[in-house]
């Protein structure tokens, strides 16, 4: 059991006895504090943790108090956790793992510094200290984890765990101790006022909120992770959305980049589990890791690599709701190292691809409520989420507790209610994907609503999200494959790419010199073209990394190839230069004309 939480400690026996006045309870109060046993020669004193040898008496350390000894669920991962006050009365507290004492102890004294606490330069005293922790005991245990989120019905953040108050102590003890993003700045009703009112009735503000209170429902849902991408120019008020959301959990600082190779995004994406991951500036990643790298997020699991001694490591493992934004696409990106790669279907419907733009005049958003212009309200919020944030998420999950279980059921009923009211007649089973992830988050806001986290009315979530699946669904091209929109896309980007210059007329003169041919043109009877493409072009060039007989199916199937008399793709001309060959014959509509 949590005998920590129950009993005060620290400067909270001291607030405890002054309150009650009674020398008695004091005395009380103090027995019952947690009783550490120092190794022979250290004493805690009023200057802090000291040492004597003989008439020797150093300072190692400023003060604190030893709470508890960590370890992992298999006994593994031994430290101890203490806390303690900076000169600005702020508490800290923190798990050191004994093996960060192995070497010289460096991270130790750096974490302990950067939490204000005072520790010694002295070599001698540096030494001292790491003996110190490697020798001190308690009774008390602790649970140490070495990543945010659920355990065992606690919610571990880097500075403070939300749990019952009868259930075991846990403490995380990884990474980022102290130097994590997870800042606690305001009230929830600031942060209500001014950042969540502002975005009531703005389609895209809204569902970026409720993005980020999905993270702590995804496990009990039983749901993947993944998100969305907002897509758009650099003054649509990307970063508007993106801060709003951050504020959730913490301060503007908490919106991560994109500028880091798929190893280190494996680390930004452990350290956001169960909570938020937000990533600004697509372009910044390599185009040769967003292929792939977007699915690596969502799908929660980095790769298996080796320690030092060649023994195999746990592969790190998360599970995220993403946001991340950009002026290019994840497949416009994987293009653009002109190897004619693509992102997977699988990614494109784990993180969506959404339009920032709200298509009402006001760039990202719908309404101005009240205020003067787009500029304002996206100043207002940002303002907003600079003073109060990193208080909505730890309250949402406050509120959760000892009810995840029935709340998941209840998630996972409402995105089957939303998918079956949203998703079209006919839909494949990508759209499907999409429109659940959208109700996924859609459920995650009417959750935080009833709750009291949100101030919106119930319904809201709800209506934004439905009203953002059909505008994806728009700006796909309707509720068919991902990968059927990409090969006709493939095609007419090659033929528009490449028609003037090098094709050539079927019949005729042509004065201009045609290098390096792909093909021939005609005219298609009503004012049109149509272009012939060699086979050998049509599955080498035209269908690079597709299956050439798929996307020549396809294309007979839009009517945006004219199949031969017995309906074969491929038809056999004379050419010039070439005698008999066969070709595929491409129609203009192709490009979005009628299929007619």
């Amino acid at each position: 059991m949590n005998d920590m939480a129950n009993t005060p400690t620290g400067r909270d026996f001291n607030d405890a006895a002054n309150e009650l006045g009674d020398d008695a309870v004091r005395a009380t109060i103090e027995a019952a504090k947690p009783q550490a046993e120092f190794p022979k020669g250290f004493t805690m004193t009023g200057k802090g943790l000291t040492f004597k040898d003989g008439n020797d008496v150093r300072v190692i350390a400023g003060q604190f108090e030893v709470q508890a000894q960590t370890r992992d669920k298999h006994s593994e991962g031994w430290g101890v956790l203490i806390r303690w006050y900076d000169d600005d009365d702020k508490e800290h507290r923190a798990a050191i793992a004994r093996s960060d004492l192995a070497s010289d102890g460096l991270a130790v004294r750096q974490l302990l510094s950067k939490g204000g606490l005072y520790v010694s330069p002295h070599q001698r005293d540096r030494n001292l200290l790491q003996q110190f922790f490697a020798q001190v005991k308690i009774e008390r245990r602790a649970r140490a984890v070495t990543r945010v989120g659920w355990q065992d019905g606690s919610f571990a953040l880097p500075d403070r765990t939300i749990g019952p108050p009868d259930g075991d102590l846990v403490v995380y003890q990884g990474p980022g101790s102290l130097d994590h993003e997870y800042r606690a700045q305001g009230a929830l009703e600031g942060w209500q006022k001014a950042v969540a009112r502002p975005a009531e009735g703005n389609t895209r503000l809204v569902v970026a909120l409720c993005s980020a209170f999905v993270g702590p429902l995804l496990a009990a849902a039983g749901a993947e992770g993944g998100g969305l991408h907002f897509r758009g120019a650099s003054s649509i008020g990307k970063s508007t959305a993106l801060l709003a959301a951050a504020s959730v959990w913490g301060g503007p600082t908490f919106v991560g980049s994109w500028r880091a190779t798929a190893n280190g995004l494996e680390g930004v994406a452990e350290m956001a589990n169960d909570c938020l991951l937000i990533l600004d500036e697509l372009a910044q990643l390599d185009p040769k890791e967003a292929g792939h790298v977007g699915y690596l997020l969502a799908n929660g699991r980095g790769k298996s690599r080796a320690s030092k001694t060649g023994e195999v490591r746990a592969a790190r493992s998360w599970k995220v709701s993403m946001l991340s934004s950009g002026e290019i696409s994840f497949s416009e990106l994987a293009r653009s190292d002109g190897r004619g790669r693509r992102s997977p279907a699988g990614q494109e419907v784990r993180i969506l691809d959404v339009e920032a733009d709200a298509g009402k005049g006001l760039g990202l958003f719908d309404t101005l409520n009240g205020l003067a212009s787009g500029d304002e309200l996206a100043r207002s919020v940002k303002n907003g989420a600079a003073s109060h944030f990193g208080i909505a998420g730890p309250a949402f999950v406050q509120r959760l507790l000892g009810r995840l279980d029935q709340i998941g059921e209840d998630v996972r009923e409402g995105v089957n209610q939303f998918a079956a009211r949203s998703v079209p007649a006919g839909a494949t089973g990508q759209a499907e994907r999409a429109c659940r992830r959208l109700g996924l988050i859609a459920m995650a806001g009417e959750r935080a609503i009833v709750e009291g986290i949100l101030p919106w009315p119930q319904g809201h979530a709800i209506e934004a999200a439905r009203s953002m699946f059909v505008d994806w669904l728009e700006a796909r091209g309707g509720v068919g494959s991902a990968e059927d929109t990409a090969a006709i896309e493939q095609v007419a980007d090659f033929l528009s790419t490449h028609g003037a210059s090098r094709f050539q007329p079927l019949c005729g003169e042509w004065e201009q010199v045609v290098y390096n041919r792909a093909g021939f043109w005609r005219d298609d009877g009503v004012g049109g073209r149509e272009y012939l493409i060699p086979a050998p072009t049509w599955r080498n060039e035209v269908c690079r990394g597709l299956n050439s007989k798929r996307v020549a199916a396809l294309l007979i199937e839009r009517r945006h190839i004219v199949p031969d008399g017995e309906g074969k793709a491929s038809r056999t001309f004379s050419a010039p230069g070439m005698g008999k060959a066969r070709f595929y014959v491409v129609r203009t509509s192709i490009f979005g004309g009628d299929d007619i």
